[in-house]
């Protein structure tokens, strides 16, 4: 994604001020950004605007900055699923204008007007666009790196507690909460407007405007209408998502082709509308490239289409280990602000600065899970879990919860909790409770999309979405609308099978080979500062043990390393030493239900003495 810091002030700010906060941020930004990449720089004494890009814009036809007249748009990502035949500058024009330009995109996409002494900002409907804010000394910025932000205002950067218990438990940062101390993600929806004093200084005004509630909440109120009806919505809206990227990219299109459903359901659309992607599979599962090389056969044996089709590992030992666990770690936080899936650290190492030029356009099968109950519990699950149980096991297994801190796992399932409450609130009811917590948790915080300008997510036009909250709890059980949709659009596919998670082992590494058990271990050793108290080192240590048995984001608190704790994960077990005489009585009969009761009273007598 681009690099964008916008800034308006209450009040014009001193030359030394401003040239201040900006060389914080260029000595900040120079660590990333590549010296190849092209600048555009707005502004004057109360206000400013930095976008940084690759000067190669690929086969990209809509251009990150785009000025006609007094307008000027700044897009981050591109507008998939938008009417953009007008250009950039017509939509920032309409978004000026007070319109919800923002309304049939798929996110991410958020966009940034100028028009003299006029701003507007808004974020995607989902909050998925990369924009975080923060405020300091009558400055409000904007940034899509919040260390940059954070920079930029304060002159430093610190990790925020709060955003890291909830990486630490779910894996990726919840809701609009960022790594860095003081910065937060734009919300759902949010649209910031601003407009120049005479005497200057900005007032500015934020709000809410269409966002994921009314998405949901829309389709929520279609349950009662045909099911004909439900199903042509949701491919009418993948259908025009698919199509409206052509015109945005001059080049062939790369889809990931699985064995699964969600992509086969992607391909199928394009297929039928007379568009055959490049497409790519990875195959460290076998039976993923099986079926997806059977789907390709199928193609040519019943269609006479020969797609370009590729199968390769994603996570092969030989392309991934030559590289450490902590630098590959070092390099994905710094790469991506902190921001990755940690379950990137077994991919290959990712570079140390920004691409020279941008990627090809790509589409992602994410976000069909809204429409298959993937997090729903068993159907005949004895004894079933609520739908807020089920939700909060799914979302807060980033660690097991005997690994995580007492104090840390009970905020964050408070903040799950609230989350779950609002969309009671909604009225929302069963599982539709569930896949609203994927919804604005996993999809708009962990999905990969948001950092890579092209990778478009089509099960995220919001047609589509609301498509999936007018289907039955049954119905997505079913996967009802995969199938329907593959066999009307592709049926020769129809009764080739999904490939599920039980369908066979992977061959990706890992985290734990290579040199993986002996760099945590390391940290162990040499980590102590206020984030490593989120877990409990000695489930970290046992965890460890067991594999051996079968970046740094905090600056300044490491000590040296001294191997103790890999000595000892890597001693062979000592012998047991049978027990005797009294000892081995009282062991026997402490394995009984009886002895071990009286066991305990005896015990908590004494220490009570």
């Amino acid at each position: 994604m681009h690099v964008m810091l916008a800034w308006f002030a209450a009040a014009p700010l001193p030359e030394p001020a401003r040239a201040a906060r900006m060389d914080r941020f260029e000595r900040a930004a120079a660590e990333v950004v590549p010296d190849t990449w092209r600048r555009h720089e707005f502004g004057g004494d109360d206000w400013g605007v930095l976008v940084l890009h690759p000067a190669d814009p690929g086969a990209y036809r809509w251009p990150a900055v785009g000025t006609e007249g007094p307008v000027t748009a700044v897009s981050l990502g591109i507008p998939v699923g938008l009417d953009t035949a007008s250009g950039p500058a017509a939509l920032a024009a309409r978004l000026l204008a007070g319109e919800d330009v923002h309304r049939e995109v798929v996110p991410p996409f958020a966009l940034l007007a100028l028009d003299r002494d006029r701003l507007a900002l808004q974020q995607d409907w989902l909050g998925m666009a990369r924009v975080f804010t923060g405020a300091a000394d009558g400055v409000s910025a904007w940034c899509t790196r919040p260390s940059l932000l954070a920079a930029f205002l304060h002159g430093r950067a610190r990790p925020d507690l709060a955003g890291w218990t909830s990486y630490t438990l779910c894996g990726h940062f919840g809701g609009d909460l960022s790594p860095i101390e003081g910065t937060r993600l734009l919300r759902p929806g949010e649209r910031v407007t601003g407009r120049r004093r005479a005497e200057g200084g900005w007032h500015l005004a934020t709000e809410l405007r269409y966002a994921t509630d009314d998405v949901v909440c829309g389709g929520h109120a279609d349950q009662g209408r045909p099911l004909d009806e439900r199903l042509d919505r949701a491919a009418d809206a993948l259908t025009r998502a698919a199509a409206s990227l052509h015109p945005l990219h001059d080049a062939e299109v790369t889809l990931g082709l699985s064995g699964g459903k969600d992509s086969r359901l992607i391909a199928a659309t394009l297929i039928a509308a007379g568009r055959t992607p490049r497409l790519v599979t990875n195959d460290d599962t076998p039976a993923e490239g099986e079926v997806a090389r059977r789907l390709v056969q199928l193609l040519r044996e019943k269609r006479g289409l020969r797609p370009d089709h590729q199968t390769r590992p994603a996570g092969a030992p030989a392309t991934v280990l030559g590289t450490g666990l902590r630098e590959r770690a070092r390099r994905l936080a710094h790469l991506h602000d902190h921001q990755f899936p940690s379950t990137y650290l077994i991919r290959p190492a990712v570079r140390d600065r920004l691409p020279e030029a941008v990627r090809p356009a790509s589409l992602t099968g994410a976000a069909g899970e809204l429409a298959v109950g993937y997090w729903y519990p068993a159907a005949d699950a004895d004894p079933a879990p609520t739908p807020e149980q089920a939700g909060l096991t799914k979302l807060l297994a980033g660690v097991p919860h005997a690994a995580a801190a007492p104090e840390a796992l009970a905020a964050e399932r408070d903040r799950v909790t609230a989350v779950l409450a609002h969309a009671r609130g909604l009225g929302l009811r069963d599982e539709h409770l569930v896949d609203y917590l994927y919804l604005v948790e996993r999809m708009r915080r962990w999905c990969t999309s948001a950092y890579l300008t092209g990778m478009v997510t089509p099960f995220l036009a919001p047609g589509f979405v609301a498509a999936t909250f007018a289907l039955s709890v049954a119905q997505k059980r079913d996967r009802l609308l995969h199938t329907a949709l593959i066999a009307r659009l592709v049926p020769e596919w129809a009764e080739v099978p999904f490939v599920s998670a039980a369908t066979g082992p992977s061959t990706a590494v890992r985290v734990w080979e290579g040199d993986g058990v002996a760099a945590v271990a390391d940290l162990l050793d040499t980590a102590h500062g206020p984030l490593t108290g989120l877990v409990r080192r000695q489930a970290v240590e046992r965890a460890l043990r067991t594999a051996v048995r079968g970046g740094r984001l905090e600056p300044g608190p490491t000590r040296a390393p001294t191997g103790a704790t890999y000595a000892r994960l890597v001693a062979p077990p000592r012998p047991r030493t049978p027990a005797t005489g009294r000892l081995a009585a009282l062991r026997w009969i402490r394995r009984t239900r009886l002895g071990d009761r009286l066991w305990v009273t005896v015990r908590r007598r004494v220490r009570g003495r």
